[in-house]
């Protein structure tokens, strides 16, 4: 069944990810433990966004999902981080007629746990945890989520989770399911042009954005190159640079704050 909100609305312009969207979801239809990791401001969190979209616009033919839940981990000063997770995800669970809520709040971590795992048990979730590398921050729940993952899959059979974060967990085996990582690059050339022409306030018409990609991507053979490629010649480190470098959110930053002079000019010298 189509979910109404199965994530946050991915970017608008969703440049450059298609091939690592259809990636990662290959991942996720065989694995029940996938890790997109890159860098911050590469576009893990709208990558998976996008990814959430996809399977559930086509819900009547990907069988081994039912329903997605997406949480985001919350940057909490001197608060317990991975229980505010889990309990992010247990009150996601009880607006869907998942679960129950609890009567008392002050239960503690494990039998929280245990609530969420036991309405979990039954479905085919998706359940998405972006931003993970908050939790690295503080060596307990650095310890504390892995242990929740490992009770996930130890009482389910049939939810499947996906991590964004800096790094992958690194764990061997957890609740006996081994993690499969998907490193996530920066843009390459080509497509953080098109991403910043689409994004930019100077350039208005297909036209225009059309004749500012050509004016920058003189040569085919750089524009599939990423952002410290060996083979990427000076002109093109050059500009890579002003454009962000193929991060997308540092792109979109670039897009919107350069002068409109030096848009127009960019290139030409």
């Amino acid at each position: 069944m189509m979910q109404e909100d199965p994530s946050p609305t991915p970017p608008q312009f969703f440049l450059g990810r298609e091939v690592d969207m259809y990636h990662v979801l290959g991942f996720v239809l065989t694995k029940r433990l996938v890790s997109v990791v890159g860098d911050t401001g590469c576009g893990r969190s709208s990558l998976v966004c996008a990814l959430c979209h996809y399977i559930n616009e086509r819900s009547s033919t990907i069988m081994e999902v039912d329903r997605i839940f997406f949480v985001k981990t919350k940057q909490l000063r001197g608060g317990d981080r991975c229980r505010a997770l889990i309990q992010s995800l247990l009150n996601k669970l009880v607006e869907n007629g998942k679960a129950h809520q609890p009567q008392s709040n002050n239960m503690d971590t494990e039998d929280l746990f245990e609530v969420v795992c036991r309405a979990l048990k039954p479905t085919k979730a998706l359940i998405v945890f972006d931003r993970t590398e908050l939790l690295e921050e503080d060596s307990d729940e650095a310890q504390d989520f892995p242990l929740f993952l490992s009770t996930l899959f130890r009482e389910t059979r049939n939810v499947r989770v996906v991590l964004t974060g800096r790094q992958a967990l690194g764990i061997p085996s957890i609740g006996g399911v081994v993690e499969q990582p998907y490193y996530l690059r920066g843009l390459n050339f080509a497509n953080t042009v098109r991403l910043f022409a689409s994004l930019s306030p100077h350039l208005h018409t297909d036209a225009e954005r059309h004749k500012f990609f050509v004016r920058i991507i003189t040569d085919a053979e750089q524009a599939d190159l990423c952002h410290q490629d060996q083979s990427m010649s000076e002109r093109t480190k050059k500009l890579f640079q002003q454009l962000g470098n193929g991060m997308p959110a540092q792109t979109e930053k670039v897009a919107y704050t350069i002068p409109r002079e030096k848009v127009e000019s960019m290139g030409m010298d």
